[in-house]
Order: C-alpha cells, then structure tokens, then sequence
C-alpha cells in the first residue's frame, strides 16, 4: 500500500502524533509498505528520508491556532497530486479530518484519527474551540472511516453522535534498560534520585500541578521536567515562576535519543498530572520501563495505567501531594505494580500490535472502497444534509402559511 499521513510537526522531535506516525510508519516500511509523511516546515531540519519514510515538508501559518488548520489544508493538496496516487490518506485529528472531505469525493480512501477530545483541550479560546467542534461534527457526518485511540473517545462519540468508531490505541515497545548515567549526570541527576514528568509545557498537561505539590514535599528528590521551555510563551514562565528557585527543579527541556532512554531508565517515579490525554504514549512508555507510575484519574489515563499505579484527583495538587507522599513510602509495593503495569503494556500495547491493526483497518477500507462507487458514502450523506434542509425549511414555511 501507499499511505500517506497528514499532518505532523517535526518526526523527530514532536510529541504524541509525531511518536505514534514515527513508530507505525516505520514499521510499516519493514513490511513492504510506502510510506510518505506530511510536516510542517517551521519545526526544525528533518531529513528527506527517515527510517524509510518519505518527508514532505508543507507550508503552514506558524501559531498555536493556525498551523495544524494551514498544514491539514496544504498537506492534502500536496497529497492529492502525489502520484502514482495515495491508497490511503491518513488524517490526524478532525482538524485535518475536516479537509479530506474533498479527496473522499474524489475516491481516495481516507481514514481520520482522533488523538483525543480536541476542543476540550484548554489551550483553545471560545472561536478556536467552536470551529474545532464543528469540524469534528463534519467529519463525524460525513468522513465513513474513522478511528480513535481510546475505548474514552469511542463511548464519547458514540453517545454523541451515534457512531462506533474503531479502536486502535497509542503504544510502547520493549525497551532495553541501561545501565548508564553519563547524560542524566549532567543534568546533576544519579539513578533512582528523581520523579520524571515528560510531556509539553502546556496547560492541559498539569505540569503546574506537579510543581506546586512536589514543592511541598520534605524530600532531596529532584523533579524532571522533560519538556521543550520557550521562555516567550507565558505558560512556561508561569512554570519558572511557580518553581521559584527551587533547586530540585529541573527543567530539562526537549529530551530524546540517549538522554531520554537514561531518564526512563532511571527514574524512581513518573507521575502523568493531565487534565486531557487521547492515550498518554508517555505514560505508556514509562510503564514500559518498569518505573512506578501516578497519573490524574482521567478515564483515558486509567484505560493506560489500569490497576498497575497510582492515580490521584484531576486538577488537585493537594491530592496529588498526598499520592506521591504516600508511594515514596511504599516502595515495594509501588515495585510490583510496576512490573505488572510493564507485563500488561507491552502484552496489550506494543507498537507491533498497533501497526498490525492500522495496517486491518487499512484493508477493510480498501476492500469496501472497492466495492462501492467512489465517493458515494460522501456524496450520500452530504444529499441528506441538504435534503434535510430542505425539508426543515419546507415544514417551517408550511407552518407559517394561514389555515
């Protein structure tokens, strides 16, 4: 197959889309498949070729508003003129989703991912969050193949919009754990003398949350905050701000490679304090290497971390404090559940696993493609929303006629 998927950041140094396309795509060039990325041009050098990937760099607006809706439109028209012709469009999120509307008219078959809740998401204003809702609502109506990566999302969208979508969540792979320390030594860290928090600096992630209840803690524990801090975007000075000085604070910036792989090697805690998650694949991967794990008791975050850690309040530093008080006392206990958290990831979601059941949903796509007429889903369902409308308008103007 020749699949195409719209739109990431950076593959290499991008967060939960950019893991998840990394990991499957590359997997599916093992197996013979082409594979061709679309990304944004503003987020760092990547090379033309990545683990046998073809990168296509797009053009987008730069902005936390701007740039997914400008790449989910340029990354389609690019995709539309790559031939010989994409098999598959793979769209993250309904953002993008919205865009492949047209391709689906034109016979290409499309799959749109959902990541997670987006408009919930707390970075959006009230415009922002309002045209998300309703590009999730088109694509909900008018896109037939979708997918979501939590059993979460899917109970959403049924409810909501009377679709069961199929699940096929995030992963993680079997790591080999090192025995090294030479990188996370610079960071003044040795083995088992820090709690590990990795995700991007933004609001939805709780990262505040974490910083005001580990200041409260009488511990020589340091705190590890793995995450990208551009000091010109206010949540991140809010953090600096919040730590104070505190020199058990680290603000280890964007981590991967060597120094990522020591972090989670190391670690004595990993605590997930999000408001919103699809499925945290840094929970995941942190479970994968055996490390205790407290995350927020979202229901997307007890999905991933199951009976296998500790979970706390959402949004409730004083709880959170009182869980990682409670785990840094009860360290055999938190050992045992680790190893059965690792057990049960890598069991039920490895990235093998995944790919296996992308690479199914791709086929089952292709094969009704292809006993239908192309575009005909689309088609039909954008005639019932018009006819729908007409008919709206027919009984109002009825019941305004006089008797």
């Amino acid at each position: 197959m020749r699949i195409g998927f719209i739109a990431v950041k950076n593959l290499l140094r991008g967060g939960g889309i950019e893991t998840y396309t990394y990991e499957v795509g590359r997997r599916m060039v093992a197996q013979g498949h082409e594979v061709i990325v679309f990304s944004m041009g503003h987020y760092g050098d990547v090379p033309e070729r990545v683990q046998g990937m073809r990168v296509i760099k797009v053009p987008c607006l730069p902005g936390t508003a701007t740039e997914r809706i400008t790449a989910s439109m340029s990354g389609v028209i690019s995709a539309l003129v790559q031939q010989p012709r994409l098999d598959i469009m793979h769209l993250h999120t309904p953002m993008t989703g919205a865009f492949g509307i047209i391709p689906a008219l034109l016979g290409l078959t499309t799959v749109v991912q959902m990541h997670g809740i987006d408009w919930q998401r707390s970075r959006w204003g009230g415009v922002a969050r309002s045209t998300i809702r309703g590009m999730e609502r088109a694509v909900m109506r008018f896109m037939p193949n979708c997918t979501a990566v939590s059993k979460t999302q899917i109970e959403f969208y049924e409810k909501t919009y009377g679709r069961r979508l199929r699940v096929i969540p995030t992963g993680a792979q079997s790591p080999q754990i090192t025995g090294r320390i030479d990188e996370i030594q610079k960071l003044g860290l040795i083995s088992h003398d820090y709690i590990l928090f990795m995700s991007r600096l933004v609001p939805e992630k709780g990262a505040h949350f974490l910083i005001s209840a580990f200041r409260k803690l009488r511990t020589d524990l340091k705190l590890v905050l793995g995450g990208e801090k551009i000091l010109s975007e206010p949540y991140t000075r809010s953090l600096v701000d919040l730590a104070d000085g505190d020199k058990r604070i680290i603000f280890a910036g964007f981590v991967g490679g060597e120094l990522k792989h020591q972090l989670l090697s190391h670690a004595g805690l990993y605590v997930q304090p999000s408001e919103i998650e699809g499925l945290s694949i840094a929970l995941l991967e942190a479970m994968s290497y055996c490390i205790p794990c407290l995350a927020s008791d979202i229901p997307e975050n007890i999905e991933a971390i199951g009976k296998d850690g500790f979970t706390f309040a959402h949004g409730n530093a004083g709880d959170l404090y009182l869980r990682m008080n409670e785990m840094l006392t009860r360290r055999e206990q938190c050992a045992t559940l680790a190893t059965n958290g690792r057990d049960r990831v890598l069991q039920e979601f490895s990235w093998d696993k995944v790919t296996a059941m992308l690479l199914g949903l791709y086929r089952d796509c292709l094969a009704e493609h292809n006993t239908t007429q192309p575009g005909r889903g689309v088609t039909r369902r954008l005639a019932e929303m018009i006819l729908g409308q007409q008919h709206r308008k027919l009984s109002l103007t009825q019941r305004q006629l006089p008797s």
